[in-house]
């Protein structure tokens, strides 16, 4: 017996078909693995939700005690608008006292200036994986019903749930630091990110990147006298000043044993190995308890548009082993040892170089 097939389909209603389209939404964001594509991904489940007119992402960075509120991501609907023609500019969080008030309270999601049920203003403010605000949207004409009011705080959760385990997943267990694995992946994006501005024949600014490599002078005989216990103190309280001593924007990570990276953003090498050896001249003075004082040397260079992952850190690695080299407790630039003729730039196996 044949049964007729039937062309019936389902139809959805409008609240299942927005269930629909935030779940394939939430499915599109869990694929993501750094944290400004995770914005983006969210940002547009936001902006689907709450049937938005516009919504803005903002940083916050505090230095010197003061936190300035950076925009980094602005949508019309669910569409990107490029920064230059986003109009918004920095400004200094303690300047809106209201703003202040409404990233301090516990509750997940604020909303004020608005009616029963259209919103003026709606203030999101995102956790990272230690629950701190970092990050924080805001969303212009914001719809404000009862579906959208039971499900922002269960998202802005998820949010922060899924951050944790970015964090965990990219992070040293013992340091806090970032870990190897995520380091290529950053200098992969800095290396794409200087060849889209050489790309760019009007982008006349300076903006360079370098790749700092530091390493705890003998510190097998920190754990040969002091156990292993006391040498895991040191590494982490040798994390803990590099977090102190480097800027919002410079990137902090544990490459593996004694050896921790750092890149460096705006910056060429000549600056770099002023901030560099400040850093050394701290780690130098600082009494570590049980252990005393030790030293680190430290290799430095820049990043080129041209060069893979392993290039860069391999040119950085001759500049610390030439400090190592040459009496520890140092600080040397790749492109400077090569002026003065003490490194040789040779074109060997795999595009490395070596020292005379």
């Amino acid at each position: 017996m044949n049964i007729p097939q039937s062309n019936f389909q389902l139809e959805l209603s409008p609240e299942d078909q927005q269930v629909e389209e935030l779940l394939a939404s939430i499915v599109e964001m869990v694929k993501q693995r750094d944290k400004l594509t995770l914005e983006t991904s969210f940002a547009r489940i936001i902006s689907r939700l709450t049937d938005a007119k516009a919504l803005t992402f903002y940083r916050l960075i505090t230095s010197n005690s003061e936190t300035s509120v950076i925009p980094i991501l602005h949508f019309i609907g669910s569409e990107i608008v490029p920064q230059k023609k986003l109009g918004t500019k920095p400004f200094s969080l303690s300047s809106s006292p209201l703003l202040v008030e409404q990233l301090s309270k516990s509750s997940v999601a604020d909303m004020f200036q608005g009616s029963a049920k259209r919103e003026k203003n709606l203030v999101l403010p995102l956790r990272g994986a230690n629950g701190e605000v970092s990050v924080f949207c805001q969303v212009e004409n914001a719809c404000n019903d009862i579906h959208t009011q039971r499900v922002l705080p269960l998202l802005l959760d998820f949010h922060q749930n899924f951050l944790s385990l970015l964090a965990d997943n990219e992070r040293d267990n013992l340091t806090g630091l970032l870990n190897r694995k995520t380091l290529t992946t950053q200098i992969i994006k800095i290396i794409r990110t200087l060849q889209n501005k050489h790309r760019r024949t009007s982008d006349k600014s300076s903006e360079g990147y370098c790749l700092a490599v530091f390493d705890i002078d003998h510190f097998k005989q920190v754990n040969d006298s002091f156990g292993h216990i006391h040498g895991d103190d040191v590494l982490q309280l040798f994390a803990n000043l590099m977090k102190d001593s480097f800027r919002e924007n410079d990137q902090l990570f544990r490459y593996g044993g004694e050896e921790f990276v750092a890149l460096l953003a705006d910056i060429d090498t000549n600056q770099a190995k002023i901030v560099l050896d400040r850093f050394r001249t701290k780690i130098k003075n600082y009494q570590f308890p049980q252990v005393g004082h030790i030293t680190a040397s430290i290799g430095v260079a820049s990043i080129r548009a041209d060069e893979s992952p392993a290039e860069a850190t391999h040119r950085a690695d001759l500049a610390l082993y030439f400090a190592k080299e040459h009496g520890r407790n140092q600080v040397h630039a790749y492109e400077e040892l090569v002026v003065q003729g003490l490194l040789t730039e040779q074109k060997l196996h795999g595009n490395c170089v070596k020292l005379h």
